[in-house]
């Protein structure tokens, strides 16, 4: 126990679980061929349009995935017509692009040298393979920061025992894992490192710390604008010491985070003003059209306990483990009043906008993927309760998170399966009773060479 406890021993274990989330990705990518699927041609496309083709324009990328499909079986990758623009957002290439540039040159090389015939034209698996491990990196970067934030308020113990129950046993692991060409990954990254940075409280004397601070919110946003909503965090902080003799301080560092965000969130409103000749032109803004409204939002409406309870993608009944973070924030309340209050209230506010969502549910998704931003939030107060075990209740936290991570991998399989439909409505009862079928069926449709 003590060997784990020490800080090689926690390091060990993140190496471990680092090795594990990136085999259990490269299988995936080997067994479909490719890595970007789903929402993640829409992040892709725009990256490789922008630096090769110097436009926006995604019909010439949307051909050649519509012509591609999965050495695993299924059909094509897009088997939908062919966008003109991307609706997503352009975050995702700004944070990523080094990776596809890295990739980009190493393919010119070697095309130059004549020791591959693999194109070099952006479309091709190296180029994927470089994205996607780009949004593994930021990913696994984040969960560092999670760690960190957990180490504030628990001891080693706990403070593992939380990320490693966020990790694999919460939406992050799939989209970490299996889909990382979405945006969840960086997105959790992203935002981990924003609230650690908020947290440790350097920034409200360090104007550098306040600018790192607003570079990363401002990218958070980029990557996806629900993240807005981190900004209370700050603005929390403000208000608590509004009071106080350096108020005139806070307040400019505050000013800094914003200011900071606001320039690197706006560069999106330049792309929109590119493709549709207005700054406010995003699809995702009317494609709901809320009764008429032209909104894709019922903002006072909202389906929370669906969002949180419902089989249909239900948080807490997906991922039990985040019930428990949350109720251990509320804990957390007893002993640090000014850090957890306004992490429950960015919580609170992410779990309104989804559930004000008209597809509140996701689409296709393993869970409620949306709330993935939110893991180190969870983290934290999963630490927390762990943090109060002693004797023999350390043991039953340990294997409370094992059994955990093996419900979400069993999740996992009827998902990637089909044994649960990815967008369809299901019931509390058809998800947990199929968890008792779920290996079996798994390993059927593996040998059947199903789509995974």
């Amino acid at each position: 126990m003590e060997r784990l406890l020490s800080r090689r021993g926690v390091a060990v274990l993140f190496a471990a679980a680092a090795l594990v989330t990136l085999g259990l990705g490269a299988a995936h990518f080997v067994l479909l061929g490719f890595g970007v699927t789903g929402d993640g041609l829409g992040y892709y496309a725009p990256l490789r349009s922008a630096i090769l083709d110097h436009d926006l324009v995604v019909s010439n990328e949307y051909e050649v995935f519509a012509e591609t499909v999965s050495r695993f079986g299924g059909g094509s990758r897009w088997p939908h017509p062919l966008p003109l623009f991307s609706k997503y957002t352009v975050g995702m290439g700004v944070v990523l692009a080094p990776f596809f540039l890295v990739a980009h040159l190493v393919m010119v090389c070697l095309n130059g040298l004549q020791w591959t015939t693999i194109a070099a034209d952006g479309l091709t698996w190296p180029y994927e393979l470089s994205y996607c491990l780009g949004s593994l990196l930021a990913g696994l970067t984040g969960l560092v920061f999670v760690y960190r934030s957990c180490r504030l308020f628990s001891g080693r113990l706990p403070a593992l025992l939380a990320v490693l129950g966020v990790w694999f046993a919460s939406p992050l692991f799939y989209y970490l894992a299996f889909e990382n060409s979405m945006s969840h990954a960086v997105s959790q990254g992203l935002v981990s490192a924003f609230v650690f940075f908020w947290l440790e409280s350097a920034w409200r004397t360090r104007t550098r710390r306040a600018v790192l601070m607003g570079v990363l919110l401002g990218l958070a946003v980029l990557v996806r604008p629900q993240n807005v909503l981190f900004a209370v965090l700050p603005l929390a902080s403000l208000a608590t010491g509004w009071r106080t003799p350096e108020r005139n301080r806070l307040m400019g560092r505050v000013a800094w985070v914003g200011g900071v965000a606001v320039l690197c969130a706006c560069t999106q409103f330049g792309v929109y003003a590119l493709q549709y000749g207005t700054v406010m032109g995003s699809p995702y803004m009317i494609e709901g059209d809320v009764g008429a409204s032209g909104s894709s939002f019922h903002w006072l409406r909202p389906a929370i306990m669906s969002a949180l309870f419902s089989g249909h993608r239900g948080l807490f009944v997906w991922h039990p483990l985040t019930l428990v973070g949350t109720l251990g924030l509320c804990g957390l309340c007893r002993r640090d009043r000014a850090c957890a209050v306004p992490l429950i209230l960015a919580l609170l506010l992410q779990v309104y906008l989804v559930a004000a969502w008209h597809c509140w549910w996701q689409g296709a998704a393993l869970g409620s993927r949306m709330l993935s931003n939110s893991t180190v939030i969870f983290a934290i107060g999963l630490a927390w309760v762990w943090e109060q075990a002693r004797g023999w209740k350390v043991a039953a936290a340990c294997a409370a998170t094992t059994v955990m991570v093996g419900w979400n991998a069993l999740l996992v399989m009827q998902y990637m399966t089909g044994m649960v439909d990815p967008e369809a409505p299901v019931t509390v009862r058809q998800l947990w009773g199929n968890q008792f079928g779920a290996i079996p069926h798994f390993v059927r449709h593996m040998q059947g060479k199903g789509t995974p």
